[in-house]
């Protein structure tokens, strides 16, 4: 009876801890200008599957509820702000917004995460100044654990824009660079493509009963090839084929319009391309490694390469030491809303839920949720938790 009480008043310890380190972190994101929101708990399904990555949707919590919806437990709270957020201001404009409570995410007995946990974040919207918010969302971020006596954590930085760039920049097809660009989440999968690329058996596999069209197509740019196919399948009044949407069906001729040129990627590509992705320097080093690494090969990136300066820049101005930061340009692979900096807070000490913060850069999230107006957007979040079993808080 005495244990069974031990437990019970440990339990209580616990949760009051932890409405502590929440309360601790919405007075630090309130006090510097980040409005509290509350977003609801169900959400429609369709946002998570469609915007989320593979890594989210195959742990969501989705059920359809007894109106024939689909919806979900939200798991994180960065969509949810971002509908919140268009719902109270349709025609845009700048705006900061705070948070904190439950997400749901699924996990197996033996992964050793929860599968209920709180989180606390920001989300920075419409900032014209797009290094300067990436720089206050990562310092409050590490102000955050810094407030909750968390101090051994290692810093992971990376630009996800940066491939995108990479890629813009290289003699390859068009339709290739679209195929690289949209697996370039799917890290096992972009190996293969590489590989096939690289390769005579990826070329020359066009229908013959598309030749005529397929070769047709090859002058053209990838946007007159999407509205070429787009209009030919919508006067045909074909919305889709074999479960493929008209824009997939367009993305599939662009690929064999591409590969019946003949053509691969050539041999210094492909592994200029793998020595990017595999690069990780301090980050004081990123700009001056990535430069070196580029522009013997007659890469240039420069704007791309200027707007990360300025925000390391920045991020060392606000009392971060770049030095003991990592950089890598392939970091962040598993994160397919994101568009540019991405960062991540860990405590190796604590395993497989050693990441106790993280978050980056969507300037296309809020276009994909149907905002008819570019909206530059930035956040981040802090895992509750973790933050406690980081500070020894279970302990007390």
């Amino acid at each position: 009876m005495n244990a069974q009480a031990d437990l019970w008043a440990q339990d209580g310890i616990n949760r009051r801890l932890r409405e502590r380190l929440e309360m601790s972190l919405r007075d630090l994101f309130e006090g510097t200008g980040y409005a509290p929101v509350e977003p609801p708990v169900l959400q429609p399904a369709d946002p998570f599957l469609d915007l989320s990555g593979e890594d989210i949707r195959r742990r969501l919590y989705v059920f359809t509820d007894p109106g024939g919806r689909e919806v979900c437990l939200r798991p994180d709270l960065t969509l949810p702000t971002c509908r919140y957020y268009l719902d109270r201001m349709p025609t845009g404009g700048p705006a900061k917004l705070s948070y904190a409570g439950p997400v749901f995410r699924f996990e197996t007995d033996t992964s050793g995460k929860l599968n209920e946990f709180a989180q606390a974040g920001v989300e920075n919207f419409g900032a014209d100044d797009r290094e300067a918010a990436d720089a206050e969302v990562l310092s409050l971020a590490i102000k955050g654990l810094q407030a909750s006596e968390v101090s051994d954590f290692e810093i992971e930085l990376g630009d996800l824009g940066l491939f995108s760039a990479l890629v813009d920049a290289l003699d390859i097809p068009p339709a290739w660079r679209s195929r690289l660009k949209r697996h370039f989440w799917r890290p096992d999968y972009f190996r293969e493509l590489i590989e096939r690329l690289a390769s005579s058996s990826e070329t020359g596999n066009g229908s013959a009963e598309h030749a005529g069209l397929i070769a047709a197509l090859g002058p053209l740019n990838e946007k007159q090839v999407r509205a070429l196919i787009e209009d030919v399948l919508g006067l045909a009044q074909i919305s889709a084929v074999g479960g493929r949407s008209v824009s997939e069906i367009a993305e599939r001729f662009l690929e064999q319009a591409a590969d019946s040129g003949g053509r691969v990627l050539a041999e210094s590509t492909v592994e200029l391309i793998n020595r990017f992705l595999a690069l990780q320097v301090p980050a004081s080093q990123a700009v001056g490694a990535l430069r070196e690494l580029l522009e013997p090969a007659g890469v240039r990136i420069d704007a791309s390469l200027m707007a990360l300066d300025r925000r390391l820049e920045l991020i060392g101005a606000a009392g971060v030491d770049l030095s003991a930061a990592t950089f890598g340009p392939g970091f962040g692979r598993k994160l397919e809303y994101y568009t540019g900096f991405v960062f991540e807070l860990r405590v190796p000490a604590l395993g497989a839920q050693a990441i106790v913060a993280g978050g980056g850069r969507y300037d296309g999230l809020l276009g994909r949720l149907g905002a008819p107006y570019g909206v530059p957007a930035v956040g981040c979040a802090v895992s509750i938790e973790r933050v406690m079993l980081a500070s020894g808080a279970n302990e007390a």
